[in-house]
């Protein structure tokens, strides 16, 4: 365990309190500090575009996380930019500086803080393969489709279960002419059975109004599949435990990879109602 009171009250460490959107530092600055969080929580984020006007958000870290950890073995420049997310407090330590006295003054506790950081980042790294690997195995299922349809849609929801270890998926169709009603299309809870419930929801962000309807736990994420501003559907995961950051991240990149499959399939369902219309002289 981590003796944070002894790096608060000790003068190696430096504290520091953000507010809101405050910067820690900025992509390839140069910055000595470990940094470990007291609260509320920091954004690790990097620029996506050579333009430096895009961002894509990589990590939320907490309470007794640390980050920066790189600079104990290289003074390389940083490569993603770290902020508040909320009114944070943050302590420090310029590892260049006071790792001799650190490791002197505190032995023990210098240990116990190394073998933390060791810790952690072998579980950042297992958690980044894992979505890395689920990530490249349900984009290849993705992309071998053929025939897209229904029921090849819902066969891979089936493999993203399988594949993302996730208890319970929930897929539903929009309906956008009454906005009052939605579709449960699909139910992973009875495999391979296409379903078509519809259910009165006037908001699908709560929970609450779908669970009066249809067996929902409690442990529950919604990620909803727009198609430009069109909220054409929407997806609920189930889990017996909280969701986790990362969990979140993955769902997010498993939709974005599903969206596109959706959207050839309204594009090709498009096509077919022109040429029916064309055909029929409508």
């Amino acid at each position: 365990m981590l003796n944070i009171e002894l790096y608060k009250n000790s003068w190696l460490f430096e504290s520091k309190k953000l507010n809101p959107w405050d910067l820690v530092f900025l992509e390839w600055e140069i910055d000595e500090n470990l940094y470990i969080v007291l609260s509320w929580e920091i954004i690790i984020e990097k620029y996506t575009s050579n333009e430096k006007n895009e961002k894509k958000e990589l990590a939320i870290l907490k309470q007794n996380d640390f980050f920066w950890e790189w600079w104990l073995s290289n003074n390389f420049p940083k490569e993603v930019s770290a902020r508040a997310k909320n009114e944070t407090h943050l302590i420090y330590i310029n590892w260049k500086k006071w790792i001799q006295t650190f490791m002197i003054k505190y032995p023990y506790e210098c240990l116990n803080l190394l073998i933390y950081i060791i810790n952690l980042t072998n579980k950042r790294l297992l958690d980044a393969n894992k979505q890395i690997t689920d990530n490249y195995e349900i984009v290849k299922i993705i992309t071998e489709i053929k025939n897209i349809n229904d029921k090849n849609i819902f066969e891979t929801i089936e493999k993203i279960k399988t594949i993302s270890w996730f208890n319970h998926i929930l897929f539903f169709e929009t309906n956008q002419v009454i906005s009052e009603y939605t579709t449960l299309k699909y139910d992973t809870k009875e495999p391979w059975k296409i379903k078509d419930i519809t259910i009165l929801v006037q908001d699908i962000n709560n929970i609450n109004l779908l669970k009066e309807n249809i067996e929902i736990e409690e442990e529950t994420f919604i990620q909803k599949l727009n198609i430009w501003e069109l909220e054409l559907w929407f997806m609920i995961f189930w889990k017996k435990e909280k969701f986790t950051y990362e969990d979140k991240k993955l769902i997010i990149s498993i939709t974005n990879n599903l969206t596109g499959l959706l959207k050839q399939k309204q594009i090709l369902k498009e096509e077919l109602n022109k040429k029916y219309m064309k055909e029929k002289n409508l």
